[in-house]
């Protein structure tokens, strides 16, 4: 137990600094980007991200299911079985490499006439091409060690050499574009560095562990492959729904506008993911020793922790996005940044898919994909006919509005599921969860009426962010102490390493 906790608190401290040092990252270079390179080509980059992620539809969901199999061998050190499972994840990554050297070529005839009235097809080319090499490197090398040491509760040591290597890469990105390079450098250059990851990951593992490379791959040593299929391809058009549409049926300059938006909500997101998925890993190991009173008492305060948070910071995100993105983009005249309602909606609908993903780390631990996999595929149907109809009469708000939609299905779902096959809980504890959280949502809002930012300045906003985040803080803790006073005890003696093991 103490070893469990121990690698728990190591993973979340390196994923809290390494998203922290990727949200800063992501903040510095999309400005960058749009002061030497101006908003259609950020949101061009923004629609070429989006569309290289679809071929994580190759992926078939088998990261995940793959992860799921390995708790049991991990926690019996069954080195056989381990050896089993990843020689298929060789092959079958292998396989997905080659898939996505030809959809990259289908994305080389087929996107730049997508885009032809803004670039011109060389200039498109040349810069998907640049930022595709990366991805065959993750394939090809290095996705199989990743996955093997999140499931071993080892994020750290992935998370260590993406720190390392996204710093890397903001240094010498803003390098070349001070000295007038090309946006296409600045991707090859992005790519290079980051091949680093797979390859110092590749060592770490042929030193720390005793994998038999010899094992022919066996399918059915990693179950529920199908179910995992229909999972990830789902939850990937889910994903991927907004900016496509945006692409498709409205314009760059929108996309450049969702773009920077969802940079700011996916920041807090990556914070919380970032916690959520190295505590993936603990709930698998509990699952697999069926320690079941541990699991259920450590999911309530888990659960507990995700809502106060995230109500916490996406409502004081809610608050101070609109000035905050007016003075970021300050001197950027070629769209219009300042969408307050837009920025109401989809802040909604980031903080719902959050807390939504946060729930879903517990179905992944008990690996019932197979059980949920309607619910996943009714998501992302809802997602795309929503946002297809809602955008041609509201526009960035209709998209926004869609995931939203969808998200919300998604999320009563999970609170019924896990209520009654995986940690036996009352649907009541959630339904008073949900009460919880919108009191405190609507008396942060009401405690901040009464500031009002208008000067576009990083120092004036800051100094009202402290005061927002203080009312925030002191309102949540008097709300959860009336509400949930026994997790919070239960949390400070946590934190104080004073709980019996």
């Amino acid at each position: 137990m103490e070893g469990r906790l121990n690698k728990l608190k190591l993973n979340s401290a390196l994923g809290i600094i390494y998203q922290a040092c990727a949200v800063v990252v992501n903040f510095v270079l999309p400005r960058f980007f749009l002061k030497y390179y101006g908003s259609e080509v950020n949101g061009l980059i923004s629609s070429i991200t989006q569309f290289l992620a679809f071929i994580n539809l190759a992926d078939m969901g088998i990261s995940a299911v793959i992860s799921s199999a390995l708790y049991k061998p991990l926690a019996e050190n069954n080195n056989e079985q381990i050896s089993k499972i990843l020689a298929f994840a060789r092959r079958f990554f292998g396989v997905v490499g080659v898939v996505l050297l030809i959809y990259v070529g289908v994305l080389t005839l087929v996107y730049p006439l997508m885009v032809e009235d803004a670039f011109s097809f060389l200039f498109t080319v040349t810069l998907l091409w640049a930022m595709s090499i990366s991805q065959f490197g993750q394939y090809f090398i290095g996705i199989t060690n990743q996955i093997l040491l999140i499931a071993d509760q080892r994020s750290y040591v992935q998370l260590f050499i993406n720190t390392v290597t996204i710093v890397l890469n903001a240094v010498a990105s803003v390098f070349i574009m001070t000295q007038g390079g090309s946006i296409q450098l600045v991707k090859l250059t992005t790519s290079a560095i980051f091949l680093l990851r797979p390859l110092f990951m590749y060592g770490y593992v042929r030193t720390h562990y005793s994998i038999d490379y010899s094992v022919k791959a066996d399918g059915s040593a990693v179950p529920q492959k199908k179910s995992g299929i229909f999972q990830h391809i789902a939850y990937i058009v889910y994903s991927n729904t907004d900016v496509v549409v945006l692409t498709l049926f409205s314009s760059l300059s929108n996309v450049s506008i969702y773009s920077v938006y969802v940079l700011v909500n996916n920041g807090i997101k990556s914070f919380m993911m970032a916690v959520s998925n190295s505590i993936q890993s603990t709930f698998g190991n509990m699952i697999a020793k069926k320690e079941n009173s541990k699991l259920s008492v450590a999911y309530d305060l888990y659960d507990w922790l995700l809502h106060f948070v995230c109500v916490f910071a996406y409502t004081i995100c809610g608050v101070l996005i609109v000035p905050f993105i007016l003075t970021y983009t300050r001197g950027i005249n070629d769209a219009n940044y300042n969408v307050p309602f837009f920025a109401a909606v989809i802040t909604l609908a980031i903080a719902s898919n959050t807390i939504r993903e946060g729930m879903f780390v517990m179905i992944k631990a008990a690996g019932h994909y197979q059980q949920t996999q309607w619910a996943s595929i009714s998501e992302a149907i809802i997602n795309v006919a929503s946002s297809i109809i809602f955008v041609f009469h509201f526009g960035l708000v209709g998209v926004a509005f869609g995931t939203l939609m969808a998200t919300t299905f998604f999320g009563v779902f999970e609170m019924v599921y896990l209520s009654h096959h995986i940690i036996k809980r009352k649907p009541q504890k959630f339904v008073k969860q949900l009460i919880v959280d919108f009191l405190y949502i609507f008396l942060i809002i009401l405690l901040t009426r009464w500031i009002h930012i208008n000067e576009l300045s990083y120092l004036v906003w800051a100094k009202n962010a402290i005061v927002v985040a203080l009312i925030g803080l002191t309102t949540g803790f008097i709300v959860q102490f009336t509400f949930y006073r026994d997790n919070m005890i239960t949390g400070w003696k946590l934190l104080h390493r004073k709980v019996a093991r």
